[in-house]
This record gives C-alpha cells, sequence and structure tokens, in this order.
C-alpha cells in the first residue's frame, strides 16, 4: 500500500510527536498548519513540510490530514474548513482525540472527505522525546474502508498496535484512559509533596517517588493489577493505614482521597486472594 502524505493541524504534543514518529519511518510530511506561526514554521523546517498560515491551505498539500487540536474545538475547525476546500475528493481527515466519535467532522465528510479517528492511547510531552512514546502504544481506529486500512497501516508503520474503537463508549474509554495516564501523575505530585512534608528534601522526594512509580509501572507489565498490588491494603496492616489517615488529617481533602483508594485497594487486593484461594 502506497504511503499517503500526511498534514498536521495542530504542532502541539500530540501532533509534533506524531509527526516526528511517522517522518521517521519514511512518510512524507507534506504540511504543518495552525495557530501559532512560530510552532508551524519550526516543526516544518524540521520536518521539510510546507507552513500554511490556514488549517485549509494544509488540508488541500496532503492526502491524510491529521487534526491535532483540542476536543473541544474539533468540530469548530471541521465546520470552518469546509468552505475553504477546493475538493474533498480522494483526501482523508481523521481527529485524535479518544474522547470523541467521528461525528465532529460531519461537515466535513459531507463534503466529500472521508474521516476518521486515529487515537494513540499514549501521552506525550514536549520536546523531541516525545515522538519515542509513539513505537509500542496502542492506536484506536475508527473509520469505514478503505481509510480503516490505510490507518491500520500507518499504526503499524511507527510500531503501534491498531485495535477498532467502533462501538466502544468514548466517554468511558477516555476516562478510562485518563485514570491511566494523568491520575497517576496528579498523585505523584502529591507523594512528593508529602515527601518534603515529612523532611525530605524536594530532589529526593520527586525523584525516589517517581521511581517507586515506575517500579510499579514494570511490575504492571508482567502480572494483572491485582496482583501486581503491593502496600498496606495488598498486606491488610489497617493499622498502618489508620495511622496514614492520622498523618493525613491536616489535609481531610488529601484525607478522604486516600481513604478512598484504600478502600478500593483492598477490594483489589481481596479479588486477588479469592483468586488464588
Amino acid at each position: 500500500m502506497q504511503k499517503p502524505t500526511i498534514a498536521i493541524i495542530g504542532p502541539g504534543r500530540a501532533g509534533s510527536a506524531l509527526g516526528r514518529a511517522l517522518h521517521g519511518v519514511g512518510y512524507t510530511i507534506a504540511a504543518i498548519g495552525g495557530r501559532n506561526p512560530e510552532n508551524v514554521a519550526s516543526l516544518a523546517v524540521e520536518l521539510g513540510s510546507r507552513g500554511c498560515s490556514t488549517p485549509a491551505a494544509a488540508v488541500e498539500l496532503a492526502d491524510l490530514t491529521i487534526l491535532a487540536v483540542p476536543d473541544d474545538v474539533i468540530g469548530q475547525v471541521a465546520a470552518e474548513l469546509v468552505p475553504y476546500l477546493c475538493s474533498g475528493s480522494g483526501r482523508a481527515l481523521v481527529h485524535l482525540s479518544g474522547a470523541q466519535d467521528r461525528s465532529p467532522l460531519r461537515p466535513l465528510a459531507q463534503a466529500g472527505l472521508r474521516t476518521g479517528v486515529f487515537h494513540p492511547l499514549q501521552t506525550f510531552r514536549r520536546g523531541l522525546e516525545a515522538a519515542e512514546n509513539v513505537a509500542g502504544s496502542y492506536i484506536g481506529i475508527d473509520a469505514d474502508p478503505p481509510l480503516d486500512q490505510q490507518l491500520t497501516a500507518l499504526a503499524r508503520d511507527v510500531d503501534g498496535h491498531p485495535f477498532d474503537l467502533r462501538g466502544i463508549d468514548r466517554a468511558l474509554y477516555h476516562a478510562a484512559a485518563v485514570f491511566a495516564a494523568n491520575y497517576p501523575v496528579m498523585l505523584l505530585a502529591e507523594a512528593a509533596g508529602l515527601g518534603v512534608e515529612a523532611g525530605l528534601d524536594e530532589e529526593t522526594a520527586r525523584q525516589g517517588m517517581t521511581r517507586l512509580l515506575a517500579g510499579a509501572v514494570v511490575n504492571l507489565q508482567h502480572t494483572s493489577p491485582d496482583e501486581a498490588l503491593t502496600g498496606p491494603a495488598a498486606r491488610g496492616d489497617l493499622g498502618t493505614i489508620e495511622r496514614h489517615l492520622e498523618a493525613l488529617s491536616n489535609d481531610p481533602e488529601l484525607q478522604r482521597l486516600y481513604r478512598a483508594l484504600a478502600d478500593r485497594a483492598m477490594k483489589l487486593a481481596a479479588k486477588n486472594k479469592e483468586a488464588v484461594a
């Protein structure tokens, strides 16, 4: 299958990471479009692309456009594109949102473009190294033939694992992704703050807790969550949990969060005990 030329609208974290990954495996990134001229120009120069002042200009230069904009503006950008497109025939456009289906792209579909969803189930930081996160990621695809085949090939070309998003409850799916990627970061920030409050220096607290989390992730790569769970809830150390709650008494909100998570952890630990009984 011939590789399509690619346009990227929205050179932010996800758009830039995906553009770099695709460029690295031989895709031609024909155009970069976006609201920030500096970001557009910088990524365009890096990837040998044409920087475009309007999204419509970028779409016209490529076979497949990746719309990498915030969820809440996908529909707005799609509607704004329609009047400026010379022809949608033969072109395709996908968005990267896990929380949205294809419906925000309906104006473009009605204008003749093939539309779809291409959602990397991954988190990206700023910088060149973010593209390294693409390889090995699971990538959700929602599109009709032949676009679904093209997107599947694209996912595999970047060493991803494509899976079918059609029929999936997007709100629950995306909430699951938030639990997996966003809330551990928040919890790590709380953990590092408690470490400093306990008397650790800031660097030791941050790096030590980060390494601890990394160890938990390694464990999860080799076993199920109920088997990977450690700590007082897994051991049934209720006295330790009560001491923790007492130590958190000056922050009632964090105390409530700890208690809720401890309750969930004990239920998960009970599931593991039942499985091995």
